[in-house]
């Protein structure tokens, strides 16, 4: 081949070759607008920008992983759907718990055990089923289908008993300790209503063998029947029908049986005695106590009230006891109920007695619920050498007369009969 002197070869001769041409560009200067195309030229093909990652990100290629980088090309790169989109990445599948089918479980298992628990306790044809779809309260029905009815009056004594030291839980000789609670209770099923008349403790009486001391001694020395006697003296020969022992962990049992009670306690309570483990420790204003709680709110004695700030705060958690029962859920709970009473109840009425009491005091508005007080005084601070309760004939008179039967009356209309 002939060579062709230089500067043919710059002003781009006919003779100059295709990689000649392209050495020329490369070494000739260009304008801004020529130097954009022929960067253009040079690239054999068009990249989408990729946004810079961290170094340790990238992978061996120089490219950051498909689960990381992000894209944002001026065009779509014939790259698959995977490399398109990282997110059409197979992932591992979530197992979700089907909540529906559990609730569903839990809702139908109450069910089933709530009827069972209703066909033991209540005739399930005595049900008025009508009734119910009909908008009746289900309360009334409930209690009415249990079949138990109150068919005359009863006055029932009840203690509340202290602890006995050493004395085993659910033993006769755990019943045996000094009454911290006296309250008579009329159920009257004829004008429907519920009387309770709520003996101070410390109420000063007779008694034999002891001679003059307060009333909750009765039971340590003659046990129900003496504590019977003694209060039917007290309040001008009473009649009392039967009675009620319960023990002080049977109210703590049956307070948490039932989920706890709300009420609304009035004042800062704080005590602490290790003989009767009571450590009351509240606070005021309303609140649900559990069954310790329980305990000390209505055994709190130590302020300006003495034994009746007590008596008033027994007879708030009563009220407060008898709107909880009257939930008709309670069947749910029926069976933890009775075992509760078999373990911490002593008394002389029957089963069927029983439910007849509660069935009627649960079918009972607040309006036909009263509670009384036994009138009288404390004792001066150097009258005795313990503090008491001093109460008359006339003050026991005035709490009974109209509100509970006497026996002088039994006596009177069974004479009157013959």
């Amino acid at each position: 081949m002939t060579n062709r002197p230089r500067s043919e070869q710059q002003t781009g001769g006919q003779g100059i070759t295709p990689l000649q041409t392209v050495h020329t560009l490369r070494q000739t200067p260009q304008s801004p607008i020529e130097s954009l195309s022929s960067q253009s030229i040079q690239r054999p093909m068009p990249q989408p920008a990729i946004k810079p990652v961290e170094p340790s990100t990238q992978s061996d290629s120089g490219f950051p992983p498909f689960t990381e980088a992000k894209t944002e090309a001026a065009f779509t790169p014939n790259f698959s759907p995977l490399e398109q989109n990282p997110s059409n990445q197979i992932k591992p599948k979530q197992r979700k718990i089907p909540w529906g089918k559990i609730t569903l479980a839990t809702i139908t298992a109450i069910a089933v055990g709530g009827g069972i628990l209703l066909a033991k306790f209540v005739p399930i044809n005595n049900l008025d089923w009508m009734g119910l779809l009909k908008g009746r309260n289900p309360e009334e029905v409930f209690v009415e289908a249990l079949g138990r009815k109150l068919d005359r009056p009863l006055q029932i004594l009840v203690l509340g008993i202290d602890r006995v030291p050493g004395a085993p839980l659910d033993s006769p000789e755990s019943f045996n300790g000094r009454s911290d609670t006296m309250l008579l209770i009329r159920f009257d099923p004829y004008d429907r209503s519920l009387t309770i008349l709520s003996v101070p403790r410390d109420t000063q009486v007779p008694i034999p063998g002891a001679g003059r001391t307060k009333i909750n001694a009765a039971n340590v020395y003659g046990g129900a029947a003496l504590a019977k006697s003694t209060v039917s003296e007290t309040l001008n020969d009473v009649n009392i029908d039967h009675y009620v022992r319960i023990d002080t962990a049977g109210l703590v049992d049956l307070v948490d049986v039932l989920g706890g009670l709300e009420v609304n306690v009035p004042k800062r309570m704080r005590y602490v005695d290790k003989t009767q483990k009571l450590d009351i420790d509240l606070y005021p204003g309303v609140q649900v106590l559990n069954g310790k709680q329980a305990e000390g709110f209505v055994r709190f004695r130590h302020d300006e009230e003495g034994d009746i700030g007590r008596i008033k705060r027994q007879q708030v958690l009563l009220k407060a006891l008898k709107a909880k029962l009257s939930n008709p859920t309670l069947v749910l709970k029926l069976n933890d109920l009775v075992t509760v009473l078999r373990r911490h109840v002593d008394t002389d009425l029957s089963f069927d007695e029983m439910l007849a009491l509660g069935t009627f005091s649960l079918s009972l508005k607040p309006n036909q619920v009263q509670s009384f007080t036994l009138p009288g005084r404390p004792s001066d601070p150097n009258e005795f050498r313990y503090s008491y309760w001093i109460t008359t004939p006339e003050q026991a008179a005035q709490a009974i007369d109209g509100k509970f039967q006497v026996k002088r009356q039994d006596t009177s209309n069974s004479q009157s009969t013959n």
